[in-house]
């Protein structure tokens, strides 16, 4: 007898790689498992020897489901960017008013994370740059917490970031505070 070759090797071979994915595919998905409606194990889940990680089993209520809230809230804060970062008192009163008064639309809420996105120039008739931007919005960022300290987190630049918006249809001297919330 000889050896099994050419078109009937290649046709078992593919028929075996397709029943091994087949096999790989069912036990990944064997292996998932989901919360219930009420944060209780679903089918498949681990059992009670073996609770599942998270809040839950650090004595949180079962039915919270902690984490960001994915939809943010933003509002616009405008001044001379050029005075903010050198520090001038008229810009950073500005600065306070603004975001004292955008804050009063969410009584009782506190900020989790806070991303302010800056458009600036650097100067006042210079074009929008990516460092006057970036610089912009980090002299937001750091005044935040002191404006409202109730309201935004201690400044953490993991938690408070600064980043450089200079889209053509922003103003300069914009920055955009975008607020996250923990779910509720």
């Amino acid at each position: 007898m000889s050896p099994r070759t050419g078109p009937a090797l290649t046709h078992g071979a593919g028929w075996l790689f397709a029943d091994l994915l087949l096999v790989v595919a069912l036990v990944v998905l064997g292996g998932q498992w989901t919360p219930g409606d009420d944060g209780t194990p679903g089918p498949g889940g681990p059992s009670a020897a073996s609770p599942a990680p998270g809040p839950a089993s650090a004595g949180a209520s079962a039915t919270a489901k902690p984490g960001l809230d994915p939809d943010s809230e933003e509002f616009d804060v405008r001044t001379d960017a050029v005075a903010l970062r050198a520090g001038k008192a008229a810009a950073e009163r500005a600065v306070r008013e603004q975001v004292t008064e955008h804050i009063k639309a969410y009584p009782g809420r506190t900020a989790a994370m806070v991303i302010v996105w800056g458009t600036a120039a650097s100067c006042g008739t210079c074009p929008v740059t990516d460092d006057a931007s970036r610089g912009y919005a980090h002299a937001v960022a750091i005044r935040l917490p002191s404006i409202a300290p109730g309201f935004f987190p201690p400044y953490d630049a993991d938690i408070i970031r600064s980043y450089r918006n200079t889209s053509s249809d922003r103003a300069a001297g914009t920055a955009t505070v975008e607020l996250f919330f923990l779910r509720t």
